[in-house]
């Protein structure tokens, strides 16, 4: 993906270790949950909010390891997002019909509660502003990052990070794809059985049998019980053969959705890359939005700001570029309505091009800025290091 800045990269490595990597969510009042520090608020209703300091741990995981000490289901938590897991972040979380004293009680490793409060309503993914980041930059020369940062002049391109199609074999995209052009079972295979880049060794050779074998029932034996999801679609299928649209819908709407979201994300990232080279400028279907606290906001069309372009969907109005690529694929919109599986079927919706590098300042090795939501800090590093 071409880069917005030509000045030469600084090098080096990200995520060494947690204290490298800081994320502090902004909620949608502009409040920063600082790392360390105790918010208190006033409020009533069923749901307790709280904050949430972790160190080294995914959302996931750490969601998973509340419900276990509070002795409940994981599906009364909810966050606004997923945080990094190689790092040091907070973040609210709100659970349903659990007291705030037991939340305020729990004591977990690397895990902190920086207060808690009563509230009407739960937490709503993407329910939050942006997230301010500070990041330690280890191996690199950074005598140049002001160069960069002046070419820059706060903002970089909004692409979409590495996170989005997959931490280890990078398959979500491609897995997406075979899923729009309603060829289940291949997606299936792919998700199962790709074994490119699996850093755990008996889960790859799991996977090599059953693309060799295609034995479900061999593989319950063979894929190690943390992958989960593998094992639920491998469980059904041993159960009920040949059933591969059936299984799919045995399976969570949301993970689902991640490998149609993968798929825009990359036709996104194309697009983008390939106008940077040109020059952005505005174009047919496209808008430019305003400001809510110094982050754009795509609900607010205005006469000029941060040009807004498509995630592409079904009822995405499509120029000829956008008809080119998707062409270039062997797709139409049409693709995204997803009639095998209408559960997943996306209209499309609008991102900012570009996205600012708020607050942006250095010190030697150590950048910290601060991001909108749905951008991605390593995005924005990536114009720094360069490789």
């Amino acid at each position: 993906m071409n880069y917005l800045s030509t000045a030469q990269g600084l090098g080096g490595t990200l995520k060494s270790k947690p204290e490298d990597f800081l994320v502090e969510e902004i909620a949608p009042d502009g409040t920063v949950y600082e790392i360390g520090k105790h918010f208190s608020r006033s409020g009533s209703g069923n749901f307790t909010h709280f904050v949430l300091q972790k160190t080294d741990w995914s959302t996931s995981s750490v969601i998973l390891e509340l419900a276990k000490r509070l002795n409940t289901s994981h599906k009364r938590f909810n966050t606004a997002g997923t945080k990094d897991k190689v790092a040091i972040t907070t973040q609210a979380v709100s659970a349903f019909n659990i007291p705030v004293e037991k939340i305020l009680d729990l004591r977990i490793k690397d895990v902190s509660i920086n207060g808690a409060w009563n509230a009407q309503d739960k937490i709503h993914m993407g329910e939050l502003l942006g997230n301010r980041f500070t990041i330690t930059l280890n191996d690199a020369d950074c005598s140049g990052a002001g160069d960069i940062a002046n070419e820059l002049a706060g903002r970089f391109p909004n692409y979409f990070g590495e996170q989005r199609f997959g931490t280890t074999r990078k398959n979500t995209a491609i897995t997406g794809q075979k899923l729009l052009e309603g060829k289940i079972e291949e997606a299936i295979s792919i998700f199962l059985c790709d074994s490119n880049g699996e850093e755990n060794e008996t889960a790859k050779q799991a996977r090599l049998s059953l693309a060799e074998t295609g034995d479900y029932k061999k593989a319950m034996q063979e894929f190690p019980r943390y992958l989960r999801l593998e094992r639920k679609l491998i469980s059904y299928l041993a159960q009920h053969p040949g059933k591969f649209k059936e299984s799919l819908q045995n399976f969570p709407r949301s993970t689902l959705l991640l490998f149609i979201h993968a798929f825009q994300s990359q036709l996104f990232n194309m697009q983008l890359s390939d106008r940077i080279s040109e020059g952005i400028e505005l174009e047919e279907g496209e808008y430019f939005c305003g400001e809510t606290l110094g982050f754009p906001d795509v609900k607010k069309a205005d006469a000029e700001g941060w040009i807004c372009g498509k995630l592409i969907g079904y009822q995405t109005p499509l120029n000829e570029r956008e008809k080119e690529l998707l062409e270039k694929f062997g797709m139409t919109k049409e693709n995204f309505r997803m009639k095998h599986i209408p559960e997943i079927a996306s209209k499309g919706t609008y991102r900012t091009l570009l996205a600012p590098l708020k607050d942006f300042n250095h010190d030697n090795n150590i950048f910290r800025f601060a991001l909108q939501s749905g951008s991605y800090a390593t995005v924005a590093m990536r114009e720094f290091i360069k490789g």
